[in-house]
């Protein structure tokens, strides 16, 4: 699960309403990966790797305040070259925003930060218990310092639950999904804590069929220099997962990072660029 901030580039049209913007927005990657047990994407050891993910929102905005909208999500990585695009249309308001379309679960929303420039995979182990369904359709609405969300899929009837809290020194979230098809349900926590140039999380999770897995994060800032650590277990898996990292900021939105840890027994790193545009 990744959290990506994003710089946008607006682009103003005029079409006879109110007022229309199209932003467009990316981040992108790109280094090399290591793995004892074998690159599932590349069958060696080691190997390159790109990911680049870019998003074209258009809105416009109403007489009486309600903001329309439609985004386009263009993404490809190494593994799967030229993938198809997400799309999603949304109306916001005082009520919050209602997205139809390729949305994600609210879980998916929240998890474990990882390490390296693209990941190293300890969020993976922390989040093996974290079996989401799928959604096209999803509510999010933000009251001060708190998030609540609500996502549903239409056709398969998977739903989810969130709720989030956000005071600046300590945020935490609590998520519930339901997946139909093998009647699932998970259930997630994330606590997360900062105080001065530390930061750190607590994850843990639990569902009906891979029982809990859990993993903690942490971080120290110095200047430019972010160094971090985490470890992750799961019931469901044989071994554990463990890491650590630094990330580089060269400034402008970009990240000279890397990470090397060890992954269900396997000695796992990765070192590369992160940037945004």
């Amino acid at each position: 699960m990744k959290k990506v901030l994003l710089a946008t580039t607006a682009l103003v049209l005029s079409a006879g309403f109110a007022a229309a913007d199209v932003k467009i927005s990316g981040s992108a990657n790109m280094g090399l990966k290591y793995d004892e047990g074998n690159l599932s994407y590349a069958a060696k050891k080691t190997a390159g790797w790109y990911e680049i993910d870019m998003d074209v929102i258009g809105t416009m905005e109403t007489d009486t305040g309600l903001t329309f909208g439609a985004r386009i999500q263009l993404d490809s990585n190494y593994a799967d070259g030229d993938q198809s695009y997400g799309a999603q249309t949304f109306v916001s308001g005082a009520f919050g925003t209602f997205t139809i379309g390729a949305v994600d679960p609210i879980a998916d929303d929240y998890g474990l930060t990882d390490i390296g420039f693209d990941g190293i995979g300890t969020d993976n182990v922390a989040e093996d218990a974290a079996y989401t369904g799928t959604a096209d359709a999803r509510w999010d609405y933000t009251v001060g310092a708190v998030t609540m969300g609500v996502s549903l899929n239409t056709v398969s009837e998977d739903y989810g639950l969130g709720v989030a809290y956000d005071a600046g020194m300590f945020n935490a979230a609590l998520t519930y999904d339901h997946e139909d098809l093998t009647d699932n349900d998970t259930t997630s926590l994330l606590l997360g804590g900062k105080f001065d140039a530390f930061y750190g999380e607590v994850y843990v999770t639990n569902n009906d069929l891979r029982d809990t897995s859990w993993g903690i994060y942490g971080s120290y800032k110095t200047g430019a220099l972010l160094i971090e650590a985490s470890y992750a277990d799961a019931d469901a898996l044989a071994d554990e997962a463990y890491g650590i990292g630094a990330k580089y900021d060269l400034g402008g939105g970009a990240k000279l990072a890397g990470g090397v840890g060890s992954v269900n027994g396997d000695t796992v790193a990765d070192f590369g660029v992160t940037f945004s545009f």
